[in-house]
């Protein structure tokens, strides 16, 4: 077995020399650690002395004015953040709004009457209700809201915010706008301030106000944005309309409420909102834009109802494709043919194709609509009618159409 014979005398040498080496290595750690110090220090004051001579050379300072470090700390700031006017007024412009607008916003009920069948299939009358929203638009008491919410009804009556009932009269209604007029005999009304929906732009504050799920939760606030503006959207009864979209939240009861901006200026009548049951999609309600519903709703106090000429029937647009298959011209195929309508008088029947209108081409119901519509009720009109290969032009007085 061997050994490792252990030198004691030269342990102890090495164990001097060692000692020597820590010392020396402390020493060093402490010069270094004072060095760092200094030098941290003096670069700590370079740096701020480099700030303060870019500072001075930012704003414009002129050092040998020697103006005061106030002066100079006030035009640092002047330059922080970005400049130009800001809409709201308050750290939460819709606390302001919720406040200044609520009073001018109603709640409406829609008795009306419907046939049910009983539990032996026999058919009775019940009464039922409906519930949307209003808004005030002038101090002699007319009321704007969506038709729908007054559709069929046979008592209408309005909820005001201090929670009194009062009946209201149903001035007129236009279905295809979806706008209609009430009126109300009640005094000192908060009449609501209309903005110009022409100057609506995509991300601005939106924030609906109306009685979501009927009266108990009326006067509901919801926030968002406007999400688009200038929406086309074709309803499940063929209507197009022109709407305003916001992700604001609106709810059933809330037809008929207000969209308001960040000025508290009312610049939509909220009307409807995405199935989220049958699209799985979130967030997308729609209103009228103030400057829409405001004229439809002056023609209604003034004449009652909303006047739209027409003709009369229901067609289908022949397209290319359709009338070289067909056989026929492009243009507006006739369906059917309202019943003592002004294109039944005229002779018009349903196989006809309508291909012309004042001497313009038709080829689909865009351009058909809008020429009626430049026209007024009573106006006459010549059509251009094809009829089994033949072609002749008759005259047509424009009548009222009927919901």
């Amino acid at each position: 077995m061997s050994y490792y014979e252990f030198d004691e005398q030269q342990y102890r040498k090495n164990n001097n020399i060692w000692k020597y080496v820590a010392v020396a290595l402390i020493f060093a750690l402490l010069g270094a650690m004072i060095t760092y110090y200094v030098l941290s220090v003096d670069v700590e004051k370079s740096d701020n002395i480099a700030k303060e001579d870019r500072a001075e050379v930012e704003t414009g300072k002129d050092v040998s004015k020697n103006e005061t470090k106030d002066s100079a700390s006030d035009k640092k700031s002047s330059d922080i953040g970005a400049k130009g006017d800001l809409y709201i007024k308050s750290d939460n412009p819709v606390v302001e709004i919720a406040q200044k607008v609520s009073p001018s916003v109603v709640g409406i009920t829609n008795k009306s009457e419907v046939r049910v069948q009983d539990f032996f299939f026999e058919e009775r009358t019940e009464e039922q209700e409906g519930y949307g929203s209003g808004i005030v638009i002038s101090d002699e008491g007319y009321i704007v809201t969506n038709y729908h919410v007054i559709e069929g009804a046979k008592e209408l009556y309005v909820i005001l915010p201090d929670g009194d009932t009062v009946e209201a009269e149903l001035i007129g209604g236009d279905k295809q706008s979806e706008v209609a007029v009430l009126k109300v005999d009640v005094p000192n009304l908060s009449v609501a301030t209309l903005g110009d929906s022409d100057k609506v732009q995509q991300g601005e504050l939106a924030v609906a106000i109306g009685n979501p799920l009927g009266h108990q939760l009326a006067g509901s606030v919801t926030a968002g944005v406007i999400s688009a503006v200038n929406r086309s959207l074709r309803l499940d009864d063929g209507r197009t309309m022109k709407l305003i979209q916001t992700d604001a939240a609106i709810s059933p009861g809330n037809s008929g409420g207000a969209l308001v901006n960040s000025k508290g200026e009312i610049i939509g009548m909220n009307t409807l909102k995405v199935n989220i049951a049958i699209t799985g999609a979130e967030g997308l309600g729609f209103a009228i834009p103030s400057n829409d519903f405001v004229a439809i709703a002056k023609e209604i106090i003034e004449k009652g109802m909303v006047e739209r000429p027409g003709i009369g029937i229901l067609g289908r647009e022949i397209t290319a494709e359709y009338a070289k298959e067909l056989g026929y011209p492009q243009g507006i195929g006739v369906v059917r043919v309202v019943s003592n309508g002004p294109a039944h008088k005229a002779g018009i029947i349903p196989g006809d194709v309508i291909i012309g209108f004042d001497d313009q081409e038709i080829k689909t119901f865009k351009e058909l609509s809008a020429i009626i519509e430049s026209h007024k009720v009573g106006d006459v009109v010549k059509i251009k009618i094809w009829r089994d290969g033949n072609e002749f032009t008759i005259p047509i007085k424009l009548e009222q159409m009927q919901d």
